[in-house]
């Protein structure tokens, strides 16, 4: 009798922690607003130096961080967003000079501010990051 050994395939699906995601998002990102005045309206053209910074952050959060979703914005910053509820969201934008302006909203408070980027997330920004993924 001859008998054909089964093979389980197993096709992982990706986590909300897989940064693939969320570089794949930027790189749209960046074809999409890498032009002058992408918006019709004279937005500023994302630059490399502002998409770096953005690549460079993402890669360094610490595993198993929440991810963000990511937007251009009208300045040529890009925007890091982690978003439970209108209620409870923290924006970061990264500029190509590696500032993080940020701000959040936790229900009745808020925080706000900014950060230089320089290889590692600032402390501030990782507790928010984590407040706004792990609170309710």
């Amino acid at each position: 009798m001859n008998s054909t050994p089964e093979f389980a395939i197993d096709i992982a699906k990706p986590s909300p922690n897989d940064k693939q995601l969320t570089y794949d998002e930027l790189a749209q990102i960046w074809n999409d607003y890498s032009a002058p005045n992408w918006d019709g309206d004279d937005a500023i053209a994302i630059s490399q130096a502002t998409f770096r910074n953005s690549q460079r952050f993402i890669q360094a959060l610490p595993p198993g961080c929440a991810l963000p979703s990511v937007g251009a914005e009208p300045d040529g910053h890009i925007t890091l967003e982690w978003y439970r509820s209108p209620q409870w969201v923290l924006s970061i934008s990264v500029s190509p000079e590696g500032s993080l302006h940020y701000a959040s909203l936790f229900g009745h408070s808020n925080a706000r501010g900014r950060e230089l980027f320089s290889d590692e997330v600032p402390s501030i920004l990782l507790n928010l990051i984590s407040r706004v993924a792990l609170d309710a």
